[in-house]
């Protein structure tokens, strides 16, 4: 008579997790306005994201939101990703920024001017957010 063994599910240092082809997640904003904030939570964990930039605006991609942090504009505890460059009359050419790592949530503001147009593509794990300590402390939001 054979043994069944229960192995459980995958948790933070599941290495499987993050070698296969992640699940595809997509979302995006047509008006990211000046001073607003959009929230990305991945239930399952990301592997890795894309945020890609349509608009003419930059935009800030971070890991805690920016209302929480101290002083934001000069802990830099952000990525800017540039606004798409067009020359007149001419579509621009978006700008991207790819991250790799374990991530729960993503936030993504415009502080700027105007509105602004971003996609963001994320490949999640088979790991459940539950398992994730919330990321805080000197780089996140201090």
């Amino acid at each position: 008579m054979g043994r069944y063994y229960n192995y459980g599910t995958p948790g933070l240092l599941n290495v499987g997790s993050y070698q296969i082809a992640g699940l595809p997640y997509l979302s995006g904003s047509e008006a990211l306005a000046t001073g607003n904030e959009d929230r990305h939570s991945f239930d399952p964990l990301a592997k890795s994201i894309t945020v890609v930039n349509h608009g003419t605006h930059a935009i800030r991609v971070a890991f805690a939101p920016t209302g929480s942090m101290s002083t934001p504009a000069t802990t830099h505890h952000y990525v800017t990703v540039s606004g798409a460059l067009a020359a007149a009359g001419a579509t621009g050419r978006a700008s991207t920024l790819v991250l790799d790592g374990r991530m729960k949530d993503v936030y993504i503001s415009q502080p700027y001017g105007g509105t602004t147009q971003y996609d963001i593509y994320a490949e999640l794990t088979n790991i459940a957010s539950g398992e994730m300590v919330v990321p805080t402390g000197s780089g996140i939001s201090e």
